[in-house]
């Protein structure tokens, strides 16, 4: 009679190595590590909060659309004296913030709260698509490298819809993926799911067009043609009837037309021609490179540019690397597309708008790509006998990356605690004076109008960026009552001493000195009729 061989019994954790029995230990968390990893999320986006407006104006431009929404009038723009129809931004965030301003207007910092809420959302659905192509503990590292970064945090607490369109989105793509393990259509819940996140995160951003073109191609380079073909005509069904709408109204403020202008702040220099493009992407190129993408995933603080143009060199390698293992190796395909179509759509951007914000939404999948890199370079050092020597260098990057991060993340919190800066503060001021002791339908000129908006509770118009008759003119056309000087030329914005300053010293007669925050030379005219 044969005997049975012995049965085997698995492997005790502690007798693996220690990378697998970290790995083990991630498994066995399962849903627990998503629940630990948002509240991370949580806990560092409290610790960061800034409850204060943020001076970006495309906050108070969504939250205008909300209370627009609130109050019946669609989406327009109720903060202008003559209210007009919006079609620069989809309908989707603002329709987010109108419940928050239906139970508590004006509260900007409540809105605050719920932009948190997404990003600690997104963090545990970044690990979930990492692990599904890199596996657990590459996961991990991804999803705490992406909970740490100071940009994300920063617009992670601010009425801006970068932070919710990069929840959706990547919901879509991890859903997507997921959904091509299934070959039958019918009932796969995880395509449906991914469309939805999909075609939400379109109506969050314009940009989300990016996001389904990109799968739309992924789907047909995989060779998903039926999956592509029903995803496309729903997606155009779906996005139809804003496309009509917009059209209908005049679309006078989209995106796409100020993308081909020359200037967007000065329309009337026309649109670009082939080598002002190329100047335009070398121009982006140039400043993301040697300074934003750097400052933004290695925030080294008060360092020399030399240094993060190094870290650039570092990482453009980087990105090529991953780019050629993910067509040499036919994996990660998706999020190349994506990160490709993402990337060349903020480098043809105006210049004038190049910012981290942009980066807000890629940076997970950027992060993604220089993780998979790691993974190769460590396999590359084992194979030739360094795999411990790598895996302590490894180690060591990542506690750095972690260290510099989080002492940013204490400058960001002392940001939170601190006042406006000085000459937004004297604007915040002479909005507060506005709106107790002025009539409800007084019409307020200005620089930064959707912010004092919010502030003063007043209609507002920004003066025409040109010849003192031209302002003088606008004013009077508007029924426009009272006019803010504003210092915020500290911030950039030179328009002000450049175009309204003038009118006034031409006009003299038409504007009488009613309020001035004392020592700052921001003033509040009364605008007088013509004698």
């Amino acid at each position: 009679m044969k005997s049975r061989p012995p049965k085997k019994t698995p492997t005790p954790p502690a007798a693996l190595p220690l990378l697998q029995r970290l790995d083990h230990q991630l498994e066995v968390l399962g849903w627990r590590l998503l629940l630990g990893l948002g509240l991370l999320a949580f806990l560092l986006a409290a610790w960061t909060f800034d409850p204060k407006l943020a001076l970006s104006g495309d906050n108070t431009e969504f939250m205008t659309l909300a209370r627009s929404l609130v109050q019946g009038k669609g989406l327009s723009y109720i903060s202008l004296p003559d209210p007009k129809p919006a079609t620069k931004y989809p309908f989707g965030f603002p329709l987010m913030l109108a419940p928050l301003e239906w139970l508590a207007p004006g509260n900007w910092a409540a809105m605050n709260w719920m932009v948190v809420l997404f990003f600690a959302a997104s963090i545990p659905v970044i690990y979930q698509l990492a692990q599904d192509q890199l596996g657990r503990l590459p996961a991990l590292l991804a999803a705490l490298w992406c909970a740490t970064i100071p940009a994300l945090l920063d617009y992670g607490h601010q009425v801006m819809s970068e932070v919710p369109y990069l929840c959706f989105s990547l919901l879509a793509l991890w859903m997507i993926e997921r959904s091509l393990k299934q070959p039958e259509l019918r009932r796969n819940y995880w395509f449906m799911g991914g469309f939805a996140c999909m075609m939400w995160a379109y109506y969050l951003r314009g940009v989300g067009l990016v996001l389904v073109a990109a799968i739309f191609l992924y789907l047909l380079l995989s060779r998903h043609f039926r999956q592509a073909l029903i995803l496309g005509a729903a997606a155009v069904l779906v996005a139809l009837p804003w496309s009509l709408r917009n059209s209908a109204i005049g679309d006078e403020g989209s995106y796409f037309k100020q993308l081909v202008m020359v200037n967007p702040y000065y329309p009337e220099r026309g649109t670009l021609d082939l080598a002002g493009l190329v100047a335009r992407i070398t121009e982006n190129t140039g400043m993301y490179l040697a300074n934003i993408a750097p400052d933004m995933f290695l925030p080294f603080g008060e360092t020399p540019g030399t240094l993060l143009n190094l870290v650039s060199l570092l990482l453009l390698p980087a990105a090529v690397w991953a780019a050629v293992l993910c067509i040499r190796q036919r994996r990660h395909l998706l999020l190349l597309v994506y990160g490709v179509l993402y990337l060349g759509t903020i480098l043809i951007w105006p210049e004038q708008w190049a910012s981290d914000r942009f980066l807000v939404p890629i940076a997970p999948v950027l992060i993604f790509f220089v993780v998979r890199v790691a993974m190769e370079l460590l396999q590359w050092l084992e194979r030739r006998g360094f795999g411990p020597a790598g895996k302590v260098g490894l180690g060591w990057a990542l506690a750095l990356v972690l260290l510099f991060n989080l002492n940013a993340l204490r400058r960001l919190d002392q940001a939170g605690e601190t006042d406006y800066r000085p000459a937004w503060r004297n604007y915040y001021e002479a909005g507060l004076w506005l709106k107790a002791n002025t009539p409800a339908d007084a019409v307020i000129c200005c620089r930064k109008d959707y912010w004092l908006y919010i502030v003063a509770d007043r209609p507002c118009m920004v003066y025409p960026f040109k010849e003192p008759e031209a302002v003088i003119a606008s004013m009077e056309e508007q029924g426009v009552d009272y006019v803010v000087v504003d210092q915020l030329i500290q911030e950039g914005y030179n328009s002000t001493p450049k175009f309204l300053i003038p009118t006034i010293e031409k006009y003299p007669e038409r504007f009488e000195l009613v309020w001035e925050q004392p020592g700052s030379y921001t003033f509040t005219f009364r605008f007088l009729p013509k004698r």
